[in-house]
């Protein structure tokens, strides 16, 4: 299997480049409030119970996908420098397990384009940052604007590219098989 494995800030384009390329490649597309969202129907968000179980989550579905052969998956995360190293590797360790691949994409953006596309209708759909006061606090918190530096990663910048014009670039730099379009 392929993970394919888009990280960056909130609001970058994850899932909207996450979508586009999975309606180009057929893999599934596993983002990240998938699993945020239902931790925090039953914990409180960033508590102890809810982390582990969103990580829960999140290894026993790599594992699954991996050890049923699925061709390809997506999946969207946003990555804090250090903190969340533990977890890049847990994952990479699953997916190698099954003699599969781990192909990292990071989208970065602008800062003031970050902070307009949070107030974005699409982000409602789930439960995503929507203010830019929310947003600041966040980035002041963590490290997202870095690469995971133990890894190879093709670094996009979404700030005025098309999300379509990113999936292809994804599917390009991959050689991702391509589906026809229905």
């Amino acid at each position: 299997m392929r993970l394919i494995f888009i990280y960056g800030p909130p609001a970058a384009g994850k899932l909207t480049v996450g979508e586009c390329l999975a309606a180009r490649t057929g893999y599934k597309l596993f983002h990240n409030h998938l699993t945020v969202d239902l931790a925090h129907a039953l914990f409180e968000f960033g508590s102890a119970p809810f982390g582990r179980y969103v990580e829960h989550l999140r290894f026993e579905a790599f594992e699954t996908a991996a050890r049923a052969g699925l061709a390809g998956m997506i999946f969207t995360f946003v990555y804090a420098l250090g903190a969340d190293d533990g977890f890049v590797r847990a994952v990479q360790e699953i997916i190698e397990r099954f003699e599969g691949e781990v192909c990292f994409v990071q989208l970065v953006c602008d800062r003031a384009a970050l902070e307009q596309r949070v107030q974005g209708a699409s982000r409602q759909r789930f439960r995503k940052i929507t203010d830019g006061a929310l947003l600041r606090a966040v980035i002041g918190r963590h490290e997202v604007f870095q690469p995971i530096p133990f890894v190879s990663s093709l670094t996009i910048d979404t700030t005025e590219l098309a999300a379509e014009e990113a999936a292809g670039r994804i599917a390009a730099h991959y050689g991702l098989p391509l589906v026809a379009p229905s």
